[in-house]
């Protein structure tokens, strides 16, 4: 192969070395990097120069790229509904129109879905001088770490999933009435959810979606849950990504919590494509 896969010293991530999209980018090629992303959780390519074709090309060796929950104009990139356009200029313009802390909170992409997308990729295209970091943990990792009594509790536990939690720690952009009727629908997970591809479990949790959990009380379901997020998120589960422009990462949301850090300067732009790939 002319590129290698060189895992990171972290419990979870690796990066693709020498890849090249307009060589590399192939049917051949594929296997080997969804085998790797499942392995890692996390996989990087360093230094890219992609149009938004080549970018919903290459989320599409990892499955097929699917169209955008939302698709107001300032989000899009025409021609390419696959693909939104994530900045820290966009504001709540339904709402109080404040700017968007997208990301700033531990959370899973769009689990209040019945089918939540398989991967979520990003590429950097404008980053500030410093800080914006993303985090990430290993949730497969961290439901083994469990006892056998925990994990046969947790595989038991059914919790219902929303657009926007009464118990998230933060607000989620307002939409209109008609936005909500397509990008805001209702699910129920298992906290211990087997993955699609290979049946391993791992703990799916989101703050920002859980509302509640069948046959507990509130106060009672968000107890256990902070608790299941605070192992999560330990140190031996988690890997931090400091940004370069150039870089696509792609993540496993299966098994996998995420955060961006908003510590970078207010007038700087972060300036990201997202796409999200479903099993195909």
């Amino acid at each position: 192969m002319p590129f290698t896969i060189q895992s990171f010293d972290a419990p979870l991530g690796a990066e693709v070395i020498g890849f090249n999209f307009k060589r590399d980018a192939s049917p051949e090629t594929a296997e080997q990097l969804k085998q790797a992303w499942l392995d890692r959780v996390v996989l990087c390519f360093r230094d890219q120069d992609l149009q938004p074709a080549d970018f919903v090309r290459l989320a599409g060796l990892f499955g097929s790229p699917t169209p955008q929950p939302l698709q107001r104009e300032e989000y899009k990139v025409d021609g390419h509904p696959e693909i939104r356009v994530l900045s820290n200029r966009h504001t709540d313009t339904l709402g109080d129109n404040r700017p968007l802390r997208i990301g700033g909170s531990w959370h899973s992409d769009h689990s209040h879905q019945q089918t939540p997308p398989r991967g979520t990729m990003l590429y950097a295209l404008e980053l500030p001088s410093h800080g914006g970091d993303t985090s990430f943990t290993n949730q497969h990792a961290a439901y083994n770490a469990l006892s056998l009594e925990q994990q046969e509790r947790a595989k038991a536990i059914q919790v219902h999933h929303v657009y926007n939690s009464p118990f998230a720690p933060r607000k989620m952009q307002t939409l209109s009435a008609e936005e909500a009727q397509y990008a805001a629908p209702q699910a129920i997970h298992p906290l211990a959810r087997p993955h699609p591809v290979d049946g391993r479990r791992a703990l799916y949790l989101n703050p920002i979606r859980t509302a509640h959990i069948d046959g507990m009380d509130d106060a009672a379901a968000q107890e256990l849950l902070g608790e299941m997020l605070a192992h999560s998120i330990q140190p031996q589960f988690r890997y931090s990504h400091e940004w370069r422009r150039g870089d696509v990462l792609i993540w496993d949301n299966p098994q996998a919590l995420h955060m961006v850090s908003h510590d970078y300067p207010a007038d700087e732009h972060r300036l990201m494509h997202r796409t999200l790939v479903q099993i195909n």
